[in-house]
């Protein structure tokens, strides 16, 4: 008995043959779970494939968006997909860097047509984006037999991509140089007319104008270090709307010059400039996809390199002062003109730009405009020891010069790394209107912003008031005699209508610290015929009014025609050689400002890389 007891328990330990019976019972769940999991594991190794693939194949189609379904489907094709695995391709746009428009777009910063924000910074006008959308059936074993009940889904991926080619363009209305001034005559504008404004005495060198001249400041460190000393921590959209001490800006423009003479001029103007003097940068500039990002990244890829010319810099802020300017006191320290015998000139001049056409401009093909000021100046010639014992006759000209405007039509990239020399940029350039009056203007006409006048706003205006001696068979009848005027010149276009198409190229196109070429769209206008043309409208039917007391006209009509009429529109006429001329040739173009001329710079050019988005 206690033999098979023994037996009993050794069987009862033993556990050999246990296994086959549980292979049995449980073989089927386990070959399930281990095809299903092959199945997964298949999927996302597919997904992950498809994702990539579909990710490349959006940074090519973003090279030309135009043709970007072909683009996407030849890499898909050459990777081992069959073109059918695309679902959609959208061309669209992408706005950059801009969470909050990105949230409202389900977190994209992909946007279709209809959905395009008003302010996208990075191209609203031309389609720069590409949304290729993917999907093909995954990889199955077992869970293939199943069909339509399968619980794997297809493969699916979307990748959104984007290339933003963008270039550094700025205005001016002309070019100020030493060979169409002579170095005198450089001197004297400069230190007279940059001096005059700050109410100093100037006294630059010749050879340090011409390396502001000639000089570039690099953009994006002169805003970062300009951010740095007025302690600014937003974005460089936000920093150009500000206000700053002229000498912030003219020390961070050293700054960003790098070694070399255009720093050493910048510091020499640094150290005449007086403290206190504040310029409002808004309007200046316009930062394109720049203006969301925060100020400090300037050498962050993919951050634009180019360049500010360090003269146009500082004038143009010396100049941008809220009020009219007064140029009388100016105008006689540069270049007192030949004014007439026993005449007085008085000049007032207002400018202002656009805010939508700045003078530097940072962007894309089809959204980057520049623009020179607008110009109004009121010349008050007061004039003196007329005939006929005349005490004075008073003729206010005044002489609009309307903005040029450029614009950049293409960028087009060559292959390779070296874009600054290869690259070719064109720019669409427009010369001004210039349009001259005689007359009273309206009281808001040298308020900023300068608003268009129109002829009908210019009313007459009394030239002469005075009473003529008349003498009769029994006594001498003094005459009271009123010359009202009013005149207008048309506005003159130079150049074509629709714009002069300038190609910088190879060797043209400046960069951070280095200037470009400039091109210019001259003006047809010329200053004698514009004036010349006042003089026809005063003369002309109803330019003058003539009212005599009691009627007594007639009497006096001989007088009228042979010695008044002419001692009042012929010193007009010679306002053109004796004011106008000096003023725009001598002290304008100190300003930047040439009559009616556009010209621009190219300086900088980034060839986008594509990116995802």
């Amino acid at each position: 008995m206690s033999r098979l007891r023994a037996t009993i328990r050794r069987l009862r330990r033993d556990e050999r043959g246990v296994v086959a019976p549980a292979v049995a019972v449980l073989g089927v769940p386990l070959l399930l779970s281990a095809g299903l999991a092959l199945d997964v594991a298949l999927y996302y190794s597919g997904n992950r494939e498809l994702r990539i693939a579909t990710e490349a194949a959006a940074l090519a189609a973003s090279m030309r968006p135009d043709d970007a379904r072909s683009l996407a489907e030849t890499y898909l094709q050459h990777n081992g997909y069959d073109p059918s695995v695309i679902r959609n391709v959208e061309i669209g746009y992408y706005c950059a860097n801009d969470d909050r428009k990105a949230a409202d777009n389900a977190g994209s910063r992909f946007f279709l047509p209809g959905a395009l924000p008003a302010d996208c910074a990075g191209s609203a006008v031309r389609p720069n984006a590409v949304r290729v959308t993917t999907s093909k059936g995954s990889r199955q074993f077992l869970t293939g037999v199943l069909g339509d009940m399968s619980p794997i889904p297809e493969l699916a991926a979307t990748a959104s991509a984007a290339r933003i080619d963008e270039a550094g363009i700025s205005a001016t209305s002309g070019l100020l140089d030493v060979s169409t001034m002579g170095v005198g005559g450089l001197l004297h504008a400069v230190n007279g007319v940059l001096g005059g404004l700050l109410g100093i005495s100037l006294n630059l060198s010749s050879s340090q104008i011409e390396a502001l001249l000639g000089g570039n400041v690099d953009a994006g460190l002169f805003f970062d270090e300009l951010a740095e000393r007025s302690g600014f921590t937003g974005t460089y959209g936000d920093l150009v709307k500000g206000t700053y001490d002229l000498r912030d800006i003219v020390a961070a423009a050293a700054e960003a010059a790098g070694p070399g003479d255009t720093r050493n001029a910048l510091n020499a103007f640094n150290s005449f400039v007086p403290g206190g003097h504040r310029v409002p940068l808004r309007g200046l500039f316009k930062v394109g996809v720049w203006r969301n990002m925060k100020v400090g990244e300037a050498d962050v890829a993919p951050a634009l390199r180019a360049g500010l010319n360090a003269y146009q810099l500082i004038s143009y802020a010396v100049q941008d002062d809220p009020a009219a300017l007064d140029l009388s006191q100016v105008i006689a320290a540069v270049s007192p003109p030949p004014l007439l015998t026993g005449s007085q000139v008085t000049i007032a001049a207002a400018a202002s730009g656009p805010v939508n056409r700045p003078r530097f401009s940072f962007g894309p093909a089809g959204e980057t405009e520049v623009g020179t000021s607008m110009l109004r100046l009121k010349v008050q010639v007061t004039l003196l020891n007329l005939p006929l014992n005349i005490a004075r006759a008073n003729v206010p000209v005044i002489i609009d010069i309307q903005s040029a405007d450029g614009s950049i039509d293409r960028i087009d990239c060559a292959p390779g790394v070296d874009q600054q020399t290869n690259t070719t940029v064109r720019v669409v350039g427009h010369s001004a209107l210039v349009s001259a009056y005689i007359g009273d203007m309206p009281g808001w006409a040298m308020d900023k912003p300068l608003l268009p006048i129109k002829a009908s706003d210019i009313t007459k205006t009394e030239i002469v008031h005075a009473g003529i001696p008349i003498k009769l068979p029994l006594l001498t009848q003094l005459v009271d005699v009123t010359i009202k005027g009013r005149a207008i010149a048309e506005p003159v276009l130079g150049g074509e209508p629709q714009g002069n198409t300038l190609v910088f190229g190879p060797g043209t196109i400046g960069g951070p610290t280095r200037a470009g070429i400039p091109q210019s769209v001259l003006n047809g206008a010329r200053v004698g015929n514009t004036v010349q043309g006042l003089v026809n409208s005063l003369t002309g039917p109803g330019g003058l009014e003539i009212n005599c007391l009691l009627g007594l006209c007639s009497l006096v009509q001989p007088l009228l025609d042979s010695q008044l009429i002419p001692a009042v529109t012929q010193p007009v006429t010679g306002i053109v050689t004796a004011v106008v001329d000096p003023l725009l040739t001598n002290v304008l173009v100190a300003l930047g400002i040439q009559l009616g001329h556009g010209t621009f710079w190219v300086g900088g050019v980034r060839c986008g890389v594509p990116v995802l988005i």
